[in-house]
């Protein structure tokens, strides 16, 4: 990785935790959830568009499309911010990703992520089998570092990757939503998120949006292996007091997806919010309620 000023290193950062949107809101990434397998039938398309503010200001947006059949998913994020102030940089990055719903997990079969943040890319490949990852490439590589924790295979099992921890198997929405522990892996870092349940709420978002209930989790990230102990992971940057996720259905599939995310930051709060969301099943096109 090239080398980079204190500040340069400190705006970027940020810029990477905009920029990087979904492979960072596998932080609030939702997998293997304790619920019941996915039984959908028939070709579910979902579609939606969200914001992203910072302290309030709106600094770039994102977009998701997503189409499920049967037990299997395919998925395709891309997102952008702006650079209009000192602390957010121009950014954009691109998502894919599929796999399967298997019982009370989520496992994904591949992954990209391809990020550029003011002419620096980034650029993940994965491919995964039962919860495993078989084959990786992650450019640029981690700088070496000697309170750098290595990431070891045993860090590569059990896991999802950002794009299908979006994903929640559910029952019924409610507290079983959250009170978990996610692993993530996203191609450089191994971490946990804690989440835990907050709330129910009911919102109504209008014609091309949710209306519904919503079930709140909040979330605490924990860096496991890939991390410098000195500081420097998305978990540094991270208020968990402040963080939350809401998760709402994708039509009849048997999913849920967030809605809203809220990460407590050192700049204000990081929020995204759907202002679309829309699922069509067969040839029935329905706002999600």
């Amino acid at each position: 990785m090239r080398p980079m000023s204190a500040s340069r290193y400190r705006v970027g950062k940020c810029g990477r935790l905009l920029a990087g949107l979904s492979a960072l809101l596998g932080v609030v990434g939702l997998a293997g959830a304790e619920s019941v397998a996915v039984e959908a039938a028939g070709t579910t398309d979902f579609r939606a568009t969200y914001a992203i503010t910072l302290g309030g200001t709106v600094i770039g947006r994102a977009s998701a499309e997503s189409t499920f059949t049967g037990s299997s998913y395919a998925a395709t994020i891309k997102g952008s911010t702006s650079g209009i102030s000192r602390m957010v940089t121009d950014g954009t990055a691109a998502l894919s990703g599929s796999g399967q719903i298997s019982g009370k997990r989520v496992l994904p079969a591949s992954f990209e992520l391809d990020t550029l943040e003011n002419g620096f890319g980034t650029h993940v490949r994965m491919a995964m089998k039962s919860g495993k990852v078989t084959d990786v490439v992650a450019e640029p590589g981690l700088s070496k570092a000697a309170d750098r924790i290595p990431v070891t295979p045993r860090h590569k099992t059990d896991v999802v990757d950002p794009l299908g921890a979006f994903l929640v198997p559910f029952d019924r929405p409610g507290r079983q939503a959250c009170d978990r522990v996610v692993k993530v892996f996203d191609g450089w870092t191994r971490f946990d998120v804690d989440l835990y349940f907050k709330s129910m709420k009911a919102v109504d978002g209008g014609s091309d949006t949710y209306a519904g209930d919503v079930v709140v989790c909040g979330a605490r990230v924990i860096p496991v292996a890939g991390h410098r102990l000195g500081g420097g992971s998305i978990s540094d940057m991270i208020d968990s007091a402040r963080s939350e996720v809401w998760l709402v259905p994708v039509g009849d599939t048997g999913l849920m997806v967030p809605y809203r995310i809220v990460l407590g930051t050192r700049w204000g709060d990081l929020i995204v919010f759907a202002t679309r969301f829309m699922a069509t099943a067969s040839d029935q096109r329905a706002a999600l309620q």
